[in-house]
């Protein structure tokens, strides 16, 4: 019996934490940047999320992601708990006013881990901030699809 209550306490704790993720994306069809490409250049990108980075977590603890990821990551405290923060940009096509195909990059926030209460409002004010800057310096264009 004992080992019972232990094996659901487990498996309730194992749920409660897979359940504690969420992603916010520039391409989602609502929200900050809803539908698109930003033209700008993989430089630019990394310029703009590590900007967003820095306007949330002290900048030594901005790690840059592993390859194929292009993007900064960081952790958020709440209490016991943290969560794992990540910004990437993925190159995408779109296209524009013209009617013309074009590359650029859409942005995507993530969190995960069990301080969603602090990982969630991260996220959309990171997404916020970088749509912001990104809509300031380069064109938009209409979503199409990602490119691999």
């Amino acid at each position: 019996m004992k080992n019972l209550f232990k094996s659901i306490g487990l498996l309730l704790l194992s749920i409660s934490l897979l359940a504690c993720t969420g992603t916010v994306s520039s391409v989602d069809s609502k929200g900050e940047g809803a539908g698109h490409v930003y033209v700008i250049s993989e430089v630019i990108a990394k310029r703009l999320m590590m900007a967003a980075m820095k306007s949330e977590f002290n900048p030594q603890d901005i790690k840059e992601l592993s390859s194929p990821k292009l993007g900064y990551g960081s952790k958020v405290q709440w209490g016991v708990d943290q969560d794992t923060i990540e910004l990437t940009a993925l190159l995408a096509q779109g296209t524009d006013s013209a009617g013309e195909t074009v590359q650029g990059y859409v942005f995507s926030a993530e969190h995960s881990g069990t301080a969603p209460a602090a990982g969630s409002p991260t996220i959309d004010r990171l997404l916020a901030h970088i749509v912001k800057d990104a809509e300031t310096l380069g064109s938009t264009a209409k979503f199409t699809k990602l490119i691999d």
